[in-house]
């Protein structure tokens, strides 16, 4: 059992309660459970296994959790990453955690790609 399970577990519940709230949009259990089951898929897709770890440097936005509870649904190890990084920071951050894989906010790409190609 991980913390992924209280999302199935609400989804089933109350699937059409807001989970998240960002100003005036809501995401469901529903849409945050079906998320970050895509998400698992595409990990598992990439190759990403049990015990991997996998780099989130996203804001917070609705779009944060779905990365975090879907690699916690993958078996993955979230690496929580601040979104301000600079490159030699990212870098250091991907090389010292062993992450396989970075989500990073399209307005952050550039710093997150440059120290990925680094690390």
């Amino acid at each position: 059992m991980n913390l992924a399970s209280h999302v199935v577990d609400s989804a089933r519940i109350h699937p059409d309660r807001a989970a998240l709230r960002l100003g005036d949009a809501a995401v469901s259990y529903r849409a945050l459970d079906q998320g970050s089951a895509r998400l698992a898929g595409v990990l598992h897709d990439r190759g990403v296994k049990p015990g991997d770890r996998v780099a989130v440097m996203l804001p917070n936005v609705p779009e944060f959790a779905l990365a975090y509870f879907g690699v916690l649904r993958a078996g993955g190890i979230v690496v929580p990453m601040n979104p301000l990084l600079k490159s030699r920071e990212v870098a250091y951050y991907l090389g010292d955690s062993g992450a396989r894989l970075l989500f990073a906010w399209h307005t952050f790409a550039d710093e997150a790609r440059t120290g990925a190609q680094q690390a």
